[in-house]
């Protein structure tokens, strides 16, 4: 069992990095892209509380949850996305699908360890511009396509009953490439500057988990998370190229960048706090809030018309479980989950604040006493239409596997 589930980690390892396009959204224009939550799936289907924590359960988001496992465990999550975009005037439609996260964690007797792969934001986005000047048509087209992966390595240990403490070392690389296509309709050559930022950088989380029984039967559970500032080191280039019949390099120039050819980007401080109440096995509700300094920072791209301020999102939800141990009725040892998530994104786009609201619910879907298949669905709106934006009502429907296995247990018999 153990080596047909290593060999399914090879196998997503190796086209994680292609399944990276997780947004179509003109808002991944700006920074390093568009943030991507990689909680798990039931943390998603809960509107993002990542309090709850458990012997089969961890929030990625926390490193100190990890000290709660009792059990291996590999944890395989995708998501599929559904976007209408409304402008003022104009409907689209985008839909895309990725890798969300991938991780294997190990408790051991004396602490807990994890380590894995997650996206941290992406580029996607085709605009097209037309009009006329000096009574000639032209059309602009501007597309962006990357993302920011990080690998990350966890810890978690328990100092006392109830308590664990965790950190979290992440390494972050990708890169973002802009293309700008300026074209005068009815003139064969076209000019195309294209800007590609290879990026790179380590970050930390801190994180505490807490949990005491109360009234006997009932356990409140609390959680912490400090992430410090940190950077992202930017190795920047810019071609310009003169292009004939759409496709066809004429001329090409690569700019010197001089003191931009290297940037640093500065990543915000973010702190999250989480507080629930349940009963082992039945219920759990609970609360997530998060928030966040001023926003990335670059010098090698001044964007006029957006800003990057605070960010915050409040995550309320929890579960239902009907009777966990009944061996008659299937439909009783599933886990139903429902929240609801309010965010300021901290993205300021023509001095219009980018905010986003989502409800979620979702089920887990036991396979045996310790996995399930998670599944949940997430409906929202992001945007507004004032000033010329977008407003986006997307649905996100998650799939995540959460496998668990028993290692280090030597048999008494053959």
């Amino acid at each position: 069992m153990k080596s047909n589930f290593l060999i399914l980690i090879l196998v997503v390892v190796s086209s994680y990095t292609l399944a990276q396009n997780a947004t179509l959204s003109p808002y991944s224009y700006y920074g390093i892209g568009q943030p991507v939550p990689t909680r798990t799936a039931e943390n998603n289907a809960m509107g993002g509380v990542t309090v709850y924590a458990d012997s089969t359960q961890f929030s990625l988001d926390n490193p100190a949850t990890l000290g709660k496992l009792r059990f291996v465990q590999y944890r395989i999550g995708a998501n599929y996305n559904s976007t209408l975009q409304h402008s003022s005037s104009v409907t689209s439609s985008t839909a895309t699908s990725s890798l969300n996260y991938l991780a294997l964690s190990v408790p051991t007797k004396y602490f807990a360890f994890s380590f894995g792969l997650k996206p941290k934001s992406s580029t996607g986005y085709r605009i097209t511009n037309t009009g006329e000047l000096n009574g000639l048509e032209y059309q602009n087209i501007f597309e962006g396509t990357g993302g920011v992966n990080s690998t990350f390595l966890g810890l978690a240990a328990n100092p006392i009953d109830g308590l664990s403490l965790g950190v979290s070392v992440l390494y972050n690389f990708g890169y973002n490439e802009k293309r700008f296509n300026e074209a005068i309709v009815g003139i064969q050559n076209s000019t195309q500057v294209i800007t590609r930022s290879e990026f790179s950088g380590v970050h930390y989380a801190f994180g505490l988990h807490f949990n005491r029984n109360i009234f006997s039967d009932y356990t409140l559970q609390f959680s912490a998370t400090i992430t410090p500032k940190s950077s992202l080191e930017s190795q920047n280039s810019k071609i310009i190229s003169a292009i004939s019949n759409g496709s066809t390099i004429v001329e090409q120039e690569q700019l010197d960048l001089d003191n931009m050819a290297t940037t640093t980007n500065k990543l915000a401080a973010e702190t999250s706090i989480g507080l629930g109440i349940g009963k082992s096995q039945h219920w759990f509700v609970g609360a997530t809030y998060v928030t966040a300094d001023q926003g990335i920072t670059s010098p090698f791209e001044n964007n006029l018309d957006a800003n990057f301020v605070a960010a915050s999102r409040i995550s309320v939800g929890g579960f239902y479980i009907p009777k966990y141990d009944s061996f008659t009725n299937y439909l009783s040892r599933v886990v139903y989950r429902v929240g609801a998530r309010w965010e300021h994104t901290g993205m300021e786009v023509k001095s219009r604040a980018v905010k986003d609201f989502g409800i979620t619910f979702g089920i887990g879907l036991p396979m045996n006493v310790l996995s399930k298949v998670n599944i949940g669905v997430e409906i929202g709106q992001k945007g507004t239409t004032d000033a010329g934006l977008l407003k986006e009502n997307y649905t996100n429907i998650m799939l995540g596997f959460s496998l668990s296995d028993v290692w280090f247990i030597k048999r008494k018999y053959d």
